[in-house]
């Protein structure tokens, strides 16, 4: 797992850009795009099997559901620090050129 000081920054840069975006709630219309499902569809049987990665929670007199921003922004974090990191200043190598003529 990663330390959690190499989280934070992460954490607070995505919450800024999707609070600027689309507020501190985000709703399910914009909610399945930002966790990665295809269409409101597979994010609908996603949640009727309990699968949303996130909190949802209704509000009185709101129709759907809402998630916070911040908690989105955590969970996308944590999905992008669980994989290994790639080394970025490493050029492809071009197997043609490479090759004797």
């Amino acid at each position: 797992m990663t330390q959690p000081d190499s989280i934070e920054p992460l954490i607070l840069e995505l919450q800024e850009t999707l609070t600027r975006l689309y507020g501190p709630l985000l709703a399910s219309r914009d909610l399945w795009k930002l966790l990665g499902f295809t269409n409101p569809a597979a994010y609908r049987q996603a949640r009727l099997r309990q699968r949303i990665p996130v909190v949802e929670f209704e509000i009185e007199g709101r129709r759907g559901r809402f998630a916070l921003t911040q908690d989105v922004a955590r969970w996308l974090a944590e999905q992008r620090l669980s994989i290994p990191q790639t080394n970025k200043d490493q050029e492809p190598t071009n197997e043609l050129a490479d090759k004797p003529k």
